[in-house]
């Protein structure tokens, strides 16, 4: 008899959840309170600016590889455009363009042989730069002192000049972690160096070609329904029955009651303490010390194709309060300010004049282009702090309640909050139940 499992969530972390536990025959039961599936990764159109939204623009890098398991399966693998090398191409508030580009050599001198054409930087700065990533190679800072430090000390440690730490790494640790370097732990730091620029393969960016609902989402929910999956959507949980240590049943807003084999919690951090209750929440108390970081999109539409002026694709901005943009469409971009607490505390029509006038500025081929129509989206708990002391707060998939599991960016997954973190954190839930079986 085939063993049953509810997933409490429809993000990222719920989705792979259920299509990894699927794929090994368990039936499952999605369900999610909003109206929506995704999570942080969906797609829609907005009437009043015209335009096909992604919520934000998600960069993707080529060590995903639980994401790429992931669309393996629900088949949409072949929607994503890998780079054959690290290439960047940034702009700053002169208007001056520089090529981040990694040379053909195996790793890690591909990225010296990058930094040594970045224009961006000084000699004095690329070779800070080059001994930092050396250290962490050599392991010349132990285990235990990376995770008393966060990012900011490890660079004063290893003597990063301000122009290696402004044009190099914050544009870096931002997109990745959502967080400033004072922010960021150095152990997750020194993690991601090691699978980004150390390991072979690791450093290539990778892009979804299309928008994300049709690549993360919606073949997953048709994968579920080839393999008979209950979806319920827009309906809450109104709480758990437990019979000892056992999570016994669920039940919804209308009062079903629901009760399979496991259950996975695939919600984020902040609303699983009333989806637990209090009684059993105890276990998971230090959930309370995680902290979130906003990130804000601006979508802008143009009246002329970009096309010819967004030839890579997308830039990275140097200088500004806007760190990426991307072109999304022949007319319209996407602008991404991550780590984004005080821009997020203006008005969104503050916040599109502001990107708008970023954009002209590192971009001046815009400024003969006229803004038609402009969309922000404020995310303000869109992930959690990745600070040193946030290590010891983030639970592990398997809990003290015996068949309820965790997944979300923010397990510990040892990644920071991605759609990697959160694809291998319902990779990680399915592997914990398939021990018990």
């Amino acid at each position: 008899m085939r063993k049953e499992i509810s997933v409490i969530g429809g993000g990222i972390a719920g989705l792979s959840s259920a299509v990894f536990l699927a794929n090994k025959g368990f039936r499952v039961i999605l369900i999610e309170a909003s109206p929506k599936f995704g999570g942080r990764v969906y797609s829609f159109f907005d009437k009043a600016s015209g335009l096909q939204i992604d919520n934000g623009q998600h960069i993707l890098a080529s060590w995903y590889k639980n994401t790429f398991d992931y669309l393996k399966l629900i088949g949409t693998f072949d929607k994503l455009s890998f780079q054959k090398q690290l290439e960047v191409v940034f702009a700053d508030e002169k208007g001056s363009r520089y090529s981040l580009k990694a040379s053909k050599l195996p790793p890690p001198l591909h990225l010296a042989g990058g930094i040594m054409g970045y224009k961006a930087l000084g000699l004095s700065d690329k070779m800070a730069i080059v001994r930092l990533v050396n250290k962490i190679k050599k392991n010349k800072y132990s285990e235990s002192e990376l995770k008393s430090l966060n990012t900011d000390k490890l660079f004063d440690l290893s003597s990063q000049t301000e122009k290696a730490i402004n044009y190099f790494w914050k544009p870096f640790i931002i997109a990745v972690f959502n967080a400033e370097p004072e922010n960021t732990s150095a152990y997750m730091f020194a993690n991601m160096i090691r699978m980004g620029f150390i390991e072979k393969g690791g450093s290539e960016l990778v892009l979804p070609n299309g928008f994300l609902s049709d690549i993360f989402v919606e073949p997953a929910i048709e994968y579920l329904r080839r393999h008979e999956a209950e979806i319920i959507l827009n309906k809450s949980i109104k709480g758990f029955k437990f019979n000892n240590n056992t999570l016994s049943s669920l039940i919804l807003e209308d009062n079903t009651e629901i009760k399979t084999d496991f259950y996975v919690s695939a919600v984020p951090f902040f609303n699983f303490k009333t989806l637990l209750g209090e009684s059993y929440y105890k276990y998971f108390s230090r959930l309370n010390e995680l902290h979130s970081s906003p990130i804000v999109n601006i979508h802008l539409k143009f009246d002329k194709d970009i096309t010819g002026i967004f030839t890579t694709g997308f830039f990275g901005l140097l200088g500004t309060s806007s760190q990426w943009v991307f072109k999304v469409a022949k007319d319209q971009v996407c602008v991404v300010i991550s780590a984004a607490e005080k821009i997020a505390e203006k008005t969104k029509e503050e916040i599109a004049i502001l990107a708008e006038k970023e954009l002209k500025t590192c971009i001046p081929e815009l400024k003969e282009f006229k803004v038609t129509s402009a969309r922000v989206i404020k995310e303000m708990r869109a992930t959690f702090v990745p600070d040193k002391d946030s290590l010891n707060k983030r639970p592990a998939a398997k809990t003290a309640v015996t068949n309820l599991f965790l997944a979300g960016d923010w397990t510990d997954t040892g990644l920071p909050a991605t759609i990697e973190g959160a694809a291998k954190s319902g990779n990680i839930a399915a592997n914990e139940i398939l021990k018990l079986i």
